[in-house]
This record gives C-alpha cells, structure tokens and sequence, in this order.
C-alpha cells in the first residue's frame, strides 16, 4: 500500500513539472515574438506564474509593472490596477506590453495586446493587429495566424 501511495504521489509531482515546463515553453516562444529582449523584465502577481517563471533563464521577474517589458495578467482586479497605474502620457516605448489570460479581458482595454487562454479544454492564442501596430511589433510568420483584426 505504501509502495503504491509513494508511486502515486511521484507521478502527480512529475505531471507538474511537466506541465510547468511545457507553460514556461509556451510563455517563452510568446514573449519571445513579441519582445526581442533578452532576458525579458516580466510582471505578474499570479503565484503559479511566478513559480513557473522562476526556473527560467530568460525571464527575469520583477515586482513593478512599470518596470517590465511585459506584464501578464490573470485577474480582473490586477487589469484594472495596472490601467489605473499606468500614465496615459508615458511614451509608447517605455510601456510594458500588456498580455492576459481571459478572453473577456481583452475587452475591457485596448492597451492588451493579446491573450492566452484555454476554452472548452483548448489553448487558445490569440493577438490584435492595430494593438501590435501600437508598439511596432511584428510578429514572426507562424504567430501570424493567430492575429485578427479586431475583437
């Protein structure tokens, strides 16, 4: 019984490290088209992120979002903060690039660039032509697929 109880329990910690390493690769190749920075200065609140994040060579993390390159955010209540705190009047290339992981979000502003997310048990990418065009950021080949018009 200990045996398989031990057996279960080092499966379930090695489906989530393979999890967290197949995220960090995602997040990796996004931030990567979307930023040619290395390392890339990321700001997220969201402690599962920031666990990910963690064990990443080329993500450093930071505790300010004006700070950042990029800024993902995972709650309604951080989207509206970070709006709140960012200046209308800071220049365009200072401001970190705005990605969510709602769908719903990208609604509420124009300032986010695009999303992550899953729906009906699907991942889901997703970016916003003029929203790129914003920050100058063309995106490689195979993320163009992902792009549209507008919401």
């Amino acid at each position: 019984m200990k045996k398989i109880l031990l057996l279960l329990i080092l499966s379930c910690v090695h489906l989530n490290a393979v999890d967290r390493g197949s995220t960090l690769k995602i997040y990796h190749s996004v931030f990567s088209a979307l930023s040619p920075k290395t390392p890339l200065v990321v700001y997220t609140n969201d402690n599962e992120y920031r666990d990910v994040f963690q064990h990443s060579k080329k993500i450093v993390l930071t505790d300010n979002a004006k700070e950042s390159d990029i800024v993902l955010i995972t709650n309604e209540r951080t989207l509206i903060d970070i709006l709140y705190t960012m200046n209308e009047n800071m220049d365009i290339s200072k401001k970190p690039i705005m990605f969510v992981t709602n769908y719903h979000f990208l609604k509420i502003s124009d300032k986010i660039i695009g999303a992550f997310y899953w729906r009906k048990g699907r991942s889901q990418l997703l970016f916003i032509k003029n929203r790129l065009e914003q920050y100058d950021i063309s995106l490689p080949v195979e993320y163009q697929k992902f792009m549209i018009d507008e919401l």
